[in-house]
């Protein structure tokens, strides 16, 4: 058992403060919890410092309940409490919370610090919250705090993840200092958000800067702004370059990003043969990339190669993916096979709940498959019909009618409440569906409405009836 010796005096609250932070950075909960038990036999429970390390300790050990219990008994918190509680709910996939924590902090009085800032970007950016992080941003300005190369990097990161990639850049320019992750940020914005071309050209500016050296996460961002945009002979040249030059091995990240660029440009037998001999094995993100690849070239005969593929690494996982499934029932449609297309629903089960947020001033609504809870919800239900009217309703599944797609909700709402001049800038869980993605280039055309959806893979950027991805994601 840990303890801690005082020769025959009082022991101090300066002593436990740091060896909690030590447990904290080692993640330490045994000792942790021991150095807890003595801070409450020597009376010092309602100590600032020692609680917020209390507070640390926890959350760090992933004891996030604990941690959240004995934030919500103390008397007094401080900056540094409420980050670490932000930051709790932040590794908690909980993000919301992470920006009503940010708010009750305000309402305490307490001034967010460097830390603070970076945590709530942090929660903006998993939310596509831009109304909510310009406010950030501006309130970094007037309160004349510096521009660091943490807080400037999580601007970015912000920016770019709420559909907002030139003011990113704006901040990446105005940055006097950048490290790695500062590069990485903006390459990578630029990438998913459809501009490979800018990103080749900044990372060839990266290159003859010097300052910084490129990492192996440069080259996987580098590389899918090759992918996004079919720059075959780019990605190629990158992936040779990355080991020749730089000495840098590739892992299973850069093999997906050239599977998919080649996949993408319809190079599938090129795309099979790499994945066959990886030297690493392959999982079932990059098997169904190529599945992806083989759905957009309609190639049924690749599909289900890649397909059985795929089962038989499922064979061996504890949490079954059935999303392959629903590209190939919907590839055996295509072709007429009714038969094949049966047998491969039924083994669809139940698929993962899709959800979209949607941010109007600085509140921000979720969407959710099956729930009605939003308060505008019937209002929301009769503008989407109104939209589909318009635009033209597509042939889909009657479960589908009934329970649209969350994209779709989000969209009808912030037709409903938001100006014409404005954006309609949607959040998704999970990848946009073919006939919600002809759907936006629809109403982009139809309501003269420019719409951004960012899903679990890149930015779509709705005008005039065309998107940003060229139909190629």
């Amino acid at each position: 058992m840990l303890i801690i010796q005082n020769n025959g005096g009082s022991i101090s609250n300066l002593i436990f403060a740091p060896v909690l932070k030590a447990c904290s950075k080692a993640s330490a909960l045994k000792p942790g919890k021991q150095i807890h038990a003595q801070s409450l036999k020597h009376g010092f429970s309602s100590d600032i410092f020692i609680q917020t390390s209390l507070v640390q300790m926890y959350s760090s050990c992933g004891q996030f309940e604990t941690a959240l219990n004995l934030f919500d008994k103390m008397s007094q918190r401080n900056v540094v409490t409420w980050t670490t509680i932000m930051n709790s709910y932040l590794k908690l996939e909980n993000p919301e919370l992470a920006l009503i924590g940010f708010q009750n902090m305000q309402k305490e009085g307490i001034k967010p610090d460097h830390f603070a800032i970076v945590s709530l970007l942090t929660a903006c950016s998993r939310l596509g919250a831009l109304n909510l992080g310009r406010w950030v941003h501006s309130y970094m300005q007037r309160m004349n705090l510096e521009l660091t190369v943490f807080t400037g990097t999580a601007l970015i990161d912000m920016y770019c993840k709420c559909g907002s990639v030139d003011d990113g850049l704006s901040v990446f320019n105005s940055m006097k200092k950048k490290n790695v992750q500062s590069w990485n940020s903006i390459l990578h914005g630029l990438s998913v958000h459809g501009r490979g071309s800018e990103a080749s050209s900044l990372f060839s500016e990266m290159e003859m800067d010097r300052v910084v050296r490129p990492n192996s996460v440069t080259f996987v961002a580098v590389l899918c702004g090759c992918s996004h945009n079919g720059l075959v002979e780019k990605g190629r040249f990158y992936f040779d370059s990355m080991q020749k030059k730089y000495g840098i091995e590739p892992t299973i990240k850069h093999y997906g990003c050239m599977v998919d660029l080649l996949g993408r440009a319809g190079l599938l037998d090129e795309a099979f043969e790499m994945v066959a001999k990886m030297p690493v094995a392959a999982n079932s993100v990059i098997w169904g990339s190529l599945l992806s690849s083989c759905r957009a070239q309609n190639d049924l005969k690749m599909a289900e190669k890649v397909s059985q593929k795929i089962i038989e690494i499922q064979q061996e996982s504890v949490e079954k993916d059935t999303s392959h499934y629903v590209i190939m029932s919907n590839m055996f449609a295509r072709a007429g096979l009714r038969d094949k297309m049966a047998e491969a629903r039924s083994k669809i089960g139940n698929k993962p709940k899709g959800k979209s947020w949607i941010e109007v001033g600085c509140d921000l609504h979720e969407f959710a498959v099956g729930s009605s809870s939003h308060p505008m919800w019937g209002k929301t239900m009769e503008m989407l019909d109104e939209v589909m009217e318009k635009v033209g309703r597509e042939d889909g599944e009657d479960e589908e009618r009934e329970n649209p797609h969350s994209e779709k909700l989000a969209v009808a709402f912030g037709l409903l409440t938001t100006s014409a001049a404005m954006p309609i800038r949607v959040t998704k869980n999970l990848r946009i569906c073919e006939d919600c993605h002809r759907l936006m280039k629809s109403i982009s055309k139809v309501y003269h409405r420019e719409i951004i959806v960012r899903d679990c893979t890149r930015f779509h950027r709705f005008t005039r009836g065309h998107c940003s991805c060229k139909d190629y994601w």
